[in-house]
């Protein structure tokens, strides 16, 4: 009979910005934990701006090493 190792790998995911009505984020959210869910996943935070609040000068894609102002380098 071959050795078995337990190990637990711990990962960080983290999908685009996402601009949601506030009476559609709650089912969005639940849809997300149930897919994760299935994977054996769990959503540990989630992090949430205000739109009313003035946008950084940063690009959101400003920090994506595969991006150039919005569009893959080919």
């Amino acid at each position: 009979m071959g050795s078995f190792t337990l190990i637990k790998i711990k990962a960080t995911v983290e999908t685009g910005a996402m601009l949601l009505p506030e009476d559609q984020l709650d089912k969005t959210l639940e849809e997300l934990r149930g897919n994760l869910k299935r994977l054996g996943l769990a959503v540990l935070s989630i992090d949430r701006t205000n739109v009313a609040e003035a946008p950084s000068e940063e690009p959101v894609d400003a920090k994506d090493p595969w991006s150039f102002r919005g569009q893959g380098r080919d």
